[in-house]
């Protein structure tokens, strides 16, 4: 059964034609006998769709946008408007806008163009002009007579006789006839910017020439006739400054979006753009430092797209001259050769961080040539963590003989010092043998950084990728020689570390002592703070690749959506549901600015399924999604079970379009959404075993029966958890999310995630192996791994004071004692730990040379009082062994390890 709104659209696909310029809701409501005000309704509702052109007047005209094809010729797609950067972005519309002006029959629109000053109105009226001469609705010759109304406003006389002409005499000053721009714009376009600025009588005159085809030059009472399609542009309110009488005959409005209004994909574009035409201007290569695009990027850019390009040419000069006085090959653009309010844009990255990196897609330096970009990936030297400490004195003493302020010199160093972080660990893509790291890493700075990092791992409750391992390994070994060798450590970004990151500053203290006590060297602060950053860097590494959808629930009422999402937040534990709660007052257009800014907000680059009960919520996704390019699908069945189950789909899967078609597909087939979702899908245990796949979450659960049909899991205390490997940042997210409240006992599965600490299992393995023995083993707490030979050897080359077979012995009593009496269970890993931090310290003790003070002492002695006389109790008979005696400060030690404090 036809509804109203086909039955309208095909009267007026039946009505209109190539001669005919449209119709009124007036003529449609009458045709068809309906009422006037629901036919505009459907017609606004056909406008919005795309189905309809707009046209602006008393009254309003609808006609098809394949009515504007001027009779039937086929439009060229026109080269101009395709390489504007943003054509099928935020200028998407404007330019839909300008074709239909320009192809409406008989003759085009008369076109007024707003927008700030800046945006390129100017251009683009140029632009449409182009367009009609290359579809034959202007001739080849046709002039396109530019002018700008504020050149002459403070004479109105003179700015009409420039306008319209004048006879001689008509003024003071006029000593012979003159002609017009309008007559010379005849056949044409005339462009008229700043049209603010004409006064009333001016505009009245322009509205005379609209209506008849007719004008009259100043001091002349004869009608000239004149055939001219005008554009006119203004950065002000059209309602303010111009009459409604001269607004109303230019039905055509095309509003140009401030560059704060258009992404930052965009943005980038443009400084390419910019970059690429300086290059191409002073002939030769630009390369340009990455901290100069992020505060371009970010600068509060008043003058728009011309203040935007004007930056970028003074920067270009600055750098142009100082590769002059250097005789540089080519030009080395850096964020000092800009202005100060510049600057400003590299203060508030941290805020953006994660869009602009995953836009820039660099991680040092962009180059741009003559003809183009030549590389916009070029990856930063960093091989040798050598290279990072010298790439900081050199940098410094650069700005520095630049005259670069100490504080903005922070903040530069801030920047690239993480940056450096996220770029080693990157290198290690791929797992690294511990033979092949031995032959350029010093075999003692392994096994320190493993026992550091199982303590790491219990400490900080998460876990960590292999990478971080190899990372470290490497960095260590090299600033143990940077100590050795007397040369300094400094760390620009330590107070940002210890204020953001003060759990992993404290933690990171423990891998010092150990390489104190190893290496009989001091290492300094700085070098505790670059140790923290490896711990931190895979958070940093997650934000910048953090591409997760998100699920925003929008519903009517006070707080109706967010109790919902409270709930589902709750349940799940992602913190990736957002709410939206429309008051039953408030209007739509409030309603749907307010929803789009939270949707902006709160994207993460995934997308989002958008949850909705009803009314005008439900077409606001559509809207949004084209106004703002984020992809939005949306579900107009809430519920709270529906929700969880988006909620934890948006954890496991990135494919937006996939979570939806899931959600749909059950929603379809009237499965019960009733069932305690959260119940399943969120584990209770303490313990946790992992199944990944990458063919999906189905094949992780076959998995997971499969196990539980082999184990029993209850009698182990443990649960199976089904995963889907979508990417391996959104891997590490999910298990560092468990970690933090779940011991992960192992990872069966496909693929080897590769994480720290967690042993792996392969599919195959668990198949070949039909009893799961080697899983059996795990949860029995037999690993298989290496006894304490190999790091006592290893020791031993370093270690001559004592004998270490039997110091294993001792301290092997030594924990017994510890764990019967204070009942706390260690594992392996902090057993390990916990004894090569104790051969160091009882070596130095031996030798007279004094320990490292713990900085948490009197914490430790006053919550663990009867740990501490327990462990000072069962450190008697290692005392009487070796004749020494253990300090506060090193029992305190002992205690942390132990406790995992």
């Amino acid at each position: 059964m036809k509804t109203n709104k086909d039955e309208i659209f095909k009267f007026i696909e039946d009505s209109v034609d190539a001669d005919k310029k449209g119709l009124s809701a007036g003529e449609i409501g009458k045709k068809l006998n309906l009422q006037r005000s629901n036919v505009s309704s459907i017609l606004n509702e056909l406008h919005r769709d795309g189905l309809l052109l707009k046209i602006k007047g008393k009254p309003v005209i609808y006609t098809l946008d394949s009515t504007i094809k001027s009779q039937g010729t086929l439009i060229k797609e026109n080269a101009n408007f395709n390489m504007l950067i943003g054509n099928d972005k935020s200028l998407e519309k404007c330019i839909q806008q300008a074709k239909a002006a320009m192809l409406y029959p008989p003759k085009g629109l008369h076109t007024l163009i707003l927008g700030p000053s800046g945006v390129g109105k100017t251009m683009f009226a140029e632009l449409m002009y182009k367009f009609g001469v290359e579809n034959n609705l202007l001739k080849p010759n046709s002039p396109f007579v530019s002018f700008n109304c504020s050149d002459y406003a403070n004479n109105p006389q003179l700015l009409l006789a420039h306008l319209f002409g004048c006879k001689k005499g008509a003024f003071t000053g006029a000593d012979k006839d003159r002609e017009g721009i309008v007559g010379k714009a005849n056949g044409g376009v005339l462009f008229l910017d700043e049209v603010h600025r004409l006064p009333p009588e001016g505009q009245e005159m322009l509205f005379y020439l609209i209506d008849k085809g007719l004008y009259s030059s100043l001091g002349d009472d004869n009608k000239k006739k004149c055939e001219v399609l005008i554009m006119c542009a203004t950065t002000e309110d059209i309602d303010e400054v111009l009459l409604t009488t001269f607004t109303r005959r230019i039905p055509m409005n095309i509003k140009i979006p401030a560059l704060k209004d258009r992404s930052l994909d965009e943005r980038f574009e443009l400084i390419c753009e910019f970059f690429t035409v300086e290059a191409a201007r002073i002939g030769k290569d630009i390369s340009v430092s990455l901290n100069t695009v992020r505060q371009l990027m970010l600068h509060n850019c008043q003058g728009n797209i011309g203040q935007l390009k004007s930056d970028i040419q003074l920067g270009c000069a600055n750098a142009f001259l100082n590769s002059v006085s250097k005789k540089l090959k080519n030009i080395e653009v850096h964020c000092t050769d800009f202005a100060s309010y510049v600057n400003q844009g590299l203060l508030i990255y941290k805020n953006h961080a994660n869009e602009i990196d995953k836009i820039i897609k660099s991680e040092k330096t962009l180059y741009f040539t003559p003809k183009g970009p030549k590389s916009l990936m070029k990856e930063g030297d960093y091989s040798l963590p050598d290279n990072f400490y010298e790439g900081i004195e050199k940098k410094m003493e650069e700005l520095h003989k630049r005259g670069i302020k100490e504080t903005e010199i922070k903040l530069l160093m801030e920047f690239d010092i993480e940056n450096y972080f996220k770029t080693f660990i990157k290198t290690f893509s791929k797992s690294v043998k511990k033979d092949e790291l031995s032959k350029i890493v010093d075999e003692g700075v392994i096994v320190i950084v493993e026992s550091f990092l199982d303590i790491a791992s219990h400490s900080l409750r998460k876990v960590f990728q292999s990478k971080v391992f190899y990372g470290l390994c490497l960095h260590i070994n090299s600033s143990i020689n940077r100590i050795k060798s007397g040369k300094s450590i400094v760390n620009h970004n330590l107070e940002n570390i210890k204020r953001n990151y003060n759990n992993e500053y404290e933690v990171s203290k423990e891998l010092a002592v150990l390489i104190e006590n190893a290496y009989r060297i001091k290492v300094p602060e700085d070098e505790i703070g670059f140790i923290a950053m490896f711990l931190t860097v895979n958070e940093i590494e997650s934000e910048t690749l953090k591409q997760s959808p998100i699920v925003v629930i929008a519903m009517h009422g006070r707080t109706t959506a967010s109790s919902m999402a409270e709930v589902v937040n709750k349940l799940v534990g992602a913190d990736n549901t957002y709410a939206y709660d429309m008051a039953l007052d408030k209007s739509p257009k409030v309603a749907y600015y307010e929803l789009k800014n939270l949707i902006i907000k709160t994207n993460e680059g995934g997308g989002v399924i958008l949850l909705v009960d009803m009314g005008s919520l439900s077409m606001f996704g559509e809207l949004i999604s084209k106004d703002t390019g984020i992809e939005i699908k949306v579900l107009d069945m809430v519920s709270t079970a529906i929700a969880i189950e988006c909620s934890r789909k948006a954890v496991i899967e990135s494919d937006v379009q996939a979570i939806y078609y899931n959600i749909r597909k059950s929603l379809d087939n009237c499965e019960s959404y009733n069932i305690k979702v959260a119940d399943k899908f969120i584990p209770k245990n303490d313990n946790i075993i992992i199944t990944l796949c990458t063919t999906g979450e189905g094949s992780a659960i076959k998995l997971k029966d499969f196990i539980e049909s082999k184990i029993n899991t209850q009698e182990y205390n443990v649960e199976i958890f089904p995963m889907a490997l979508n990417n391996k940042q959104h891997t590490y997210n999910t298990l560092n999310n468990i970690a933090k409240e779940k011991n992960i006992l192992a990872i069966v599965g496909t693929i080897n995630p590769n994480i720290y600490g967690i042993p792996y299992i392969s599919t195959y393995d668990i198949f070949m192996d039909s009893n799961c023995n080697s899983l059996i083993k795990i949860l029995e707490g037999k690993k298989e791994v290496s006894t304490n030979n190999s790091f006592i050897e290893v020791l031993s080359k370093d270690i001559k004071n004592m004998d270490l077979y039997k110091f294993e012995i001792l301290y092997n009593d030594f924990l017994k004692q510890v764990t019967e009496k204070t009942g706390k269970k260690i594992n392996y890993d902090v057993s390990t730990g916990l004894m090569v931090h104790m051969i160091c310290s009882t070596s130095n003790i031996i030798e007279g040379k004094m320990t490292s003070s713990c900085y948490s002492k009197d914490v430790i002695k006053e919550q663990y009082k009867n740990e501490y006389k327990i462990v000072k109790n069962a450190l008697k008979k290692i005392e009487e062994n070796y004749n020494i005696i253990f300090n506060e400060d090193e029992i305190c030690f002992i205690i942390r390890n132990i406790m995992s404090i």
